[in-house]
């Protein structure tokens, strides 16, 4: 099976194993975007490519008004619903969201996938003077299984090597022109995945399922890496929560 090349479809498939088992973001990481972009209680938070609402509840949770805004009907079918946010379809740069009225366009585990250039001018469309951008994303980090796991990756997926990452987009957002004020954040995360939790998570990815050779032996390779490095039935998957916020040039 080939992997879909469109990211607003990538992720039909996995739509229930992300809403369970991909990682939340540690609360530092929300303080500080909040903090480096100025918002108050009530600001209003475009989160764009909000998934299954991870960020989204999490920025609501903090007192802020959000709008997720996600192109792929099974990701957003799958969303859960929370006070202080709504989610509607859009693409990052056709939001359709109404001009100069957030204070903060961000996105979790997403900017990878969009279009840098397209995505910057919606982002400036639809702030407030002087809001803010935040790209944030949680990266897998640390040696030993997580190590283990990337080259189970490389072995078993031809593609994986090639698919956009965030640190290149980190650096394609600092080198574009009208990007001002940019300042990275970076914090410890981790998840503590039994069995079950530990092979959902694999599958929450969008370049697993459609993309890996050979199912069957790199299923073995994860029970065999799992049974080696568990400790009383878990494992802890390690992450460094990555975050690069700025403001657009107008």
């Amino acid at each position: 099976m080939t992997q879909d090349a469109d990211p607003r479809r990538r992720f039909s498939s996995t739509a229930d194993r992300y809403r369970r088992w991909r990682p939340s973001y540690p609360p530092a990481l929300l303080d500080w975007i909040a903090a480096t972009a100025g918002l108050c209680a009530g600001a209003s938070v475009a989160d764009i490519g909000c998934g299954t609402g991870i960020s989204a509840r999490l920025f609501a949770g903090r007192g802020f008004v959000v709008t997720g805004v996600e192109p792929n009907a099974e990701m957003r079918a799958r969303a859960e619903p929370a006070p202080g946010v709504r989610y509607l379809p859009g693409e990052a740069s056709a939001t359709g969201l109404p001009a100069g009225s957030f204070d903060l366009a961000a996105a979790g585990q997403a900017f990878h996938w969009f279009p840098i250039p397209e995505t910057l001018r919606e982002f400036s469309r639809i702030l407030k003077p002087g809001g803010w951008c935040a790209a944030f994303w949680n990266i897998r980090a640390g040696a030993g299984m997580m190590r283990e796991y990337e080259d189970l990756l490389q072995k078993f997926n031809p593609g994986y090597s090639a698919l956009p990452k965030p640190e290149e987009t980190i650096a394609a957002l600092r080198a574009t022109d009208g990007v001002i004020d940019a300042v990275e954040g970076e914090f410890p995360n981790s998840q503590t995945l039994d069995l079950e939790g530990f092979i959902g998570r694999v599958y929450s990815s969008s370049y697993v399922a459609p993309g890996i050779l050979d199912g069957g032996s790199f299923e073995r390779e994860l029970l065999r890496l799992f049974a080696a490095h568990q400790k009383d039935g878990a494992i802890q998957f390690q992450y460094s929560a990555r975050a690069l916020c700025w403001r657009l040039r107008k």
